[in-house]
């Protein structure tokens, strides 16, 4: 009996997971459906904003704009800015695990000293885990992407790089590619000549209007006045998207675990089954025997 009762409380606490696992399934999947709508409205703006950018930075003449200026320092002296994009909260798969993984590989690859900017608390626990300094002062959830919290970001890391406490800037975030696949992005964003795939000193491509740019009052203010909205739709974008990836991969690990108790719990009946009928045999039997023994006396 004692056993039958420990496969019963273990069948009633794998119920018990299992509703929970299913309440967060549901919930990650009305928190994707609406972050795709953020995504999907967003991405006409987005993607008006990045060619404006390309189209700027193929017709702008020599400038030396501290926004444009790529660093001469020595490598080994360089300051490297570190914008992670993680969830606030676990419970995702392999999400945040693969921002640190990614995070940690350019640390090393770059070398030099490194400023790490995180957005999300199981980022920062988990550099504070490993002994290793990130920024007291930058402290963002990852949970209500919107334009005001992307100009903040924007606004504190553009200001670390004119006054030259950073060399440069990569923002390292996690993208979908499909809704089973999701992957670790990392794009540099500032200097802004080194952060888009735009050669300056080639030809325009044949398939590209060659238009004439006229700035006005001057290239380094049209600049000034872009590249800012230029980041804040990037951070805001990669914000949206992160959530997403998150929601997805927190969806997809929950419907996993409930599965995975769906077999456990059909594994433990099964179980339950020939312990009871072992039980009701041996009774049967104790029985049996006892009549026989009461008639033979």
């Amino acid at each position: 009996m004692a056993q039958l009762k420990e496969i019963r409380d273990r069948i009633n606490s794998i119920q018990g997971t299992q509703k929970i696992t299913g309440a967060m399934y549901m919930i990650a999947t009305t928190k994707l459906r609406h972050a795709k709508e953020n995504r999907d409205n967003n991405a006409v703006y987005f993607a008006a904003l990045k060619n404006l950018m390309e189209r700027l930075l193929r017709h702008l003449p020599e400038s030396d704009h501290p926004y444009l200026r790529v660093s001469d320092k020595p490598k080994e002296e360089q300051v490297h800015g570190y914008l992670m994009i993680t969830g606030d909260k676990g419970l995702a798969g392999a999400y945040n695990q693969n921002i640190h993984r990614e995070a940690d590989r350019l640390m090393a690859e770059d070398g030099g000293k490194a400023r790490i900017f995180v957005v999300g608390d199981t980022g920062r626990r988990y550099f504070r885990n490993h002994n290793i300094a990130i920024d007291e002062d930058f402290e963002f959830s990852s949970g209500d992407p919107t334009h005001h919290l992307a100009r903040m970001i924007r606004s504190y890391l553009l200001q670390l790089f004119r006054d030259g406490e950073i060399d440069d800037l990569r923002i390292i975030y996690t993208a979908m590619k499909s809704a089973m696949e999701a992957e670790v992005r990392v794009r540099q964003l500032l200097p802004v000549k080194s952060s888009l795939d735009v050669d300056l000193s080639r030809d325009v491509p044949k398939d590209v209007y060659n238009e004439e740019f006229i700035f006005s009052p001057s290239p380094d203010e049209v600049i000034r006045a872009v590249v800012p909205n230029y980041m804040n739709g990037y951070i805001y974008s990669a914000l949206i998207e992160s959530f997403c990836a998150e929601q997805n991969s927190r969806m997809l690990a929950m419907q996993t675990a409930s599965d995975a108790a769906s077999t456990m719990i059909k594994d433990l009946n099964v179980q339950y089954n020939r312990a009871r009928q072992g039980v009701i045999t041996q009774e049967i039997t104790e029985v049996s025997a006892g009549a026989e023994a009461l008639s033979g006396v």
